[in-house]
């Protein structure tokens, strides 16, 4: 708990100083990092790690901000937490300026799991649906599998929606069961 307090308290400095272009940039920037920390949670490790001597470690950090728009300040950023050994918070910073900028732009992401590939007007129809219920504007992160048999299982931080035939075959199959009884 205290390091997600102390991620958004970092996140809030970031986020505070910018405008509403550099906030589309710096999402871009989350983006890249979270999808490259997700498969390198060693590289995390190895910057946070005491064996290896500061300058080594800021060397390895500033590498991951070749390819970032706004690379200053992100080198800023990661000499701060190495500086002062929290580099191992940097997934709850980046997830906390997501959200953060999620709520400015009145975004949210939802998890669509379907059995198939579904035509481009039925998921427009869905997330149609999911705006209205949500009422903010939805970013789709679409997974298949077809264990669900069809339908769709929608899901944020704080929402399920189990659309799925497997949802209602499962239900179906309880409201039988009491009847029986």
């Amino acid at each position: 708990m205290k390091n997600i307090l102390v991620a958004q308290r970092y996140s809030q400095a970031i986020i505070s100083g910018l405008d509403t272009k550099e906030i589309n940039f710096v999402l871009a920037d989350v983006e890249i990092m979270s999808n490259s920390l997700k498969t390198e949670q060693e590289l995390v490790n190895a910057v946070n790690s005491y064996l290896f001597p500061l300058k080594k470690r800021l060397k390895i950090a500033m590498e991951m901000t070749q390819n970032l728009k706004y690379t200053r300040l992100w080198e800023n950023l990661f000499s701060i937490l190495l500086k002062k050994h929290r580099f191992n918070i940097i997934t709850d910073i980046l997830l906390d300026l997501e959200n953060e900028i999620f709520e400015k732009k009145n975004l949210i992401k939802v998890g669509l799991t379907i059995a198939h590939e579904l035509p481009k007007n039925v998921l427009d129809s869905i997330s149609t649906q999911l705006t209205d219920i949500l009422e903010k504007d939805i970013i789709l992160e679409i997974k298949i599998d077809p264990e669900i048999l069809g339908g769709f299982v929608a899901t944020t931080d704080s929402l399920l929606i189990d659309g799925s035939i497997k949802n209602n075959l499962v239900k179906l199959i309880k409201v039988k069961l009491k009847k029986m009884k």
